[in-house]
């Protein structure tokens, strides 16, 4: 009899230990899928990488940075003067994504002119007919290309161009002009790699 009672609660303390052990067993794959399903969402909706090619954002960008993209910046958010925004160009009947700087956006006067003061081919930058300073670029100016000048940027367009004005096919040029809305990804907000370069951009 006692034999019995003994195994009795023997058989009852491992039902309960087993059924503790399933209490407190974390529900792992339920987790491992919401975090996958929120990184799913963050890459479609959010957050895409973009590796950088090419020179025609040196010396601040250079070739195989690898960069991330606020992709709601032109949906709940202003695309601003000097914002760096990965969006698509059309160059030559080829559409290509790329990454430039926001120089004008919609209203404002572009105008690009020889300095009369230089005795080289330098051009200057004005905006609504106000000289602008640009200590990103590491040389002057010298590229001018085809568009007609002064330009006005169009309703939800946007005048960008490669911080290496003289190695950069961008706003300059008549075929490619103002880039819409539209054809604008995302802004930059992160440098990712190379991992001495990490941070805000």
């Amino acid at each position: 009899m006692k034999e019995s009672k003994k195994n009795i609660e023997v058989e009852k303390n491992e039902n309960i230990s087993s059924k503790n052990r399933r209490e407190n067993k974390p529900h792992s794959w339920r987790g491992t899928i919401l975090f996958l399903l929120c990184i799913l969402i963050l890459r479609v909706f959010v957050v895409e990488t973009i590796y950088v090619k090419g020179s025609s954002m040196e010396p601040n960008f250079q070739h195989g940075d690898w960069l991330f993209i606020n992709k709601l910046a032109t949906d709940f958010g202003e695309i601003e003067k000097d914002d760096i925004i990965i969006c698509e160009m059309h160059i030559d009947n080829f559409a290509e994504k790329i990454i430039k700087r926001v120089i004008g956006v919609p209203g404002d006067e572009i105008n690009i002119v020889l300095n009369s003061e230089s005795e080289d081919m330098e051009y200057l930058l004005y905006i609504n007919e106000e000289l602008i300073e640009e200590p990103y670029i590491a040389e002057p100016m010298r590229q001018l290309s085809d568009l007609e000048y002064p330009y006005i940027v169009p309703e939800d367009s946007y005048f960008v161009m490669g911080d290496n004005r003289n190695a950069s096919s961008d706003s300059r040029k008549a075929s490619i002009g103002a880039v819409s809305k539209e054809d604008i990804m995302g802004e930059v907000v992160v440098r990712a790699y190379p991992f001495s370069s990490i941070g805000l951009i």
